[in-house]
């Protein structure tokens, strides 16, 4: 590992990012992470685009993302087109991230990954524009990750539902970013009216009627905290 020298001002982000306690449930109701977290890692290692992804292992759908400035927001839009291994990488070095950085107009990024228990991914991203990260920097990421680990993963406070198939977990989760029927089976590759029985099936074993309670049951979260402006098609 290179030696790493902090000037002032990186010093002071490392200890603004020791600092930081992970929020409590209340303040992840809404299921974005923590943009402090991001601004003391951006002033530690500076870069034109800081963000942080969580995908569905299972699916690859992106459930939730955010990212400074939020207009940049562009890992995995589409979902996960493989598995990403858990770590930190350097995507000028890596021939898989080469076309994004072309599509983004980067021209280097980093990128940790780690999961969130079973069936998340977390991705914290980096990008540049014009030059490309060093070795140091590379360090301080790997050097911090123990620490993004703990504040950004998140707490285990859902309730597993062990009767419930893998096939209706799926539907579920996908369910739950607002796809209609005939989207979920598109993407399961399954007629619609698989996805309707699937459905059906976790209506019984959740005790419910719909499929806005499925989702809230399913998540663990009382009937009445539907996310402002969340719809299910």
């Amino acid at each position: 590992m290179p030696t790493v020298r902090l000037s002032e001002p990186r010093q002071v982000a490392l200890t603004a990012l020791l600092a930081l306690e992970p929020a409590p449930d209340s303040a992840r109701a809404d299921r974005h992470p923590d943009r402090r977290t991001l601004e003391a890692l951006g002033r530690l290692i500076p870069c034109d685009v800081i963000g942080l992804g969580v995908v569905d292992a299972d699916t690859g759908t992106l459930l939730y993302s955010v990212s400074l400035p939020s207009w940049r927001a562009w890992v995995h839009d589409e979902g996960l087109d493989e598995e990403c291994p858990e770590g930190v990488l350097h995507e000028l070095d890596d021939p898989r991230f080469r076309p994004q950085l072309v599509r983004t107009g980067m021209s280097d990024g980093l990128l940790l990954c780690f999961r969130d228990g079973r069936d998340r991914v977390v991705q914290v991203w980096l990008d540049r524009e014009r030059r490309p990260f060093t070795e140091a920097d590379l360090a301080l990421l790997r050097m911090t990750e123990p620490i993004l680990r703990r504040l950004l993963r998140e707490r285990p406070t859902l309730r597993l539902h062990a009767d419930l198939t893998t096939q209706e977990r799926r539907v579920l989760r996908l369910v739950a970013t607002g796809m209609s029927n005939a989207d979920v089976a598109a993407r399961m590759s399954v007629a619609p009216c698989t996805v309707r029985k699937h459905l059906e099936h976790a209506y019984r074993k959740l005790g419910v009627t719909n499929r806005m309670a499925a989702v809230q049951a399913f998540e663990g979260r009382p009937a009445y905290a539907v996310t402002r402006g969340q719809t299910f098609a």
